[in-house]
């Protein structure tokens, strides 16, 4: 990037840290510009999608989606697909479109990179609670399944039992009770020899937000 694309794109950052978001805005809106004077194709990327983000988080979804719809990555760049599709994804489900916004996710999470198991272990939970919104409640468990395994993989054991304990509500809920049992075990196990650590409880899932290259 341009150090005037930096430039913006850090006093952006910091406007949204102070809560000053008009002036985030304006200041994601000056990198974009610089960047297309640049013809830099993947700072103008990053920069619609900062700018579209940014949008999103702060309620303007419909202008958001706009400018994440207009970024259009190399195949090859993963990462930054993964993030493209990531913010889509959140645009859609604030504009309760479910089934565009599961398809998005699932697109991420192709993309990001199977040594990041914590971000797709979060994008999993996502799309676990898009088909709980579409009640498609078989694939949702399965998900949280996967999710499961990936947190303990990566030795997020809080995040592990929650996802153990949204897998047996939802084998339940489709009436496989063996299977709600097994998975409902497996989350007391893991509660039983946290509650024996010392400030360590289940945690809450807490939203990525994939923005600010």
């Amino acid at each position: 990037m341009s150090a005037e694309v930096e430039h913006y794109t850090r006093l952006a950052q910091e406007n949204l840290h102070k809560k000053n978001y008009e002036d985030a805005i304006n200041n994601f809106s000056e990198a974009l510009s610089c960047a297309q004077k640049s013809h830099d194709t993947e700072a103008i990327c990053k920069c619609k999608l900062n700018f579209g983000a940014a949008l999103v988080a702060l309620g303007r979804t419909s202008e958001g989606l706009k400018y994440l719809e207009s970024v259009k990555p190399r195949e090859q760049d993963h990462q930054l697909n993964g993030d493209v599709f990531y913010n889509l994804c959140l645009a859609h489900e604030d504009l309760n479109n479910a089934v565009e916004a599961s398809e998005c996710i699932q697109r991420a999470i192709k993309h990001y990179s199977t040594d990041d198991v914590l971000l797709k272990a979060d994008c999993t939970c996502r799309l676990a609670s898009l088909y709980i919104k579409l009640q498609e409640f078989e694939k949702a468990a399965d998900e949280y399944t996967n999710a499961a395994s990936s947190y303990g993989t990566a030795n997020d054991v809080p995040q592990q039992a929650a996802c153990l304990l949204q897998q047996a509500q939802l084998l339940q809920r489709c009436n496989k009770s063996d299977d709600a049992v097994k998975a409902a075990d497996k989350c007391v196990k893991l509660c039983t020899e946290l509650s024996e650590l010392p400030n360590v409880g289940i945690g809450k899932y807490t939203e990525l937000k994939k923005v600010l290259y």
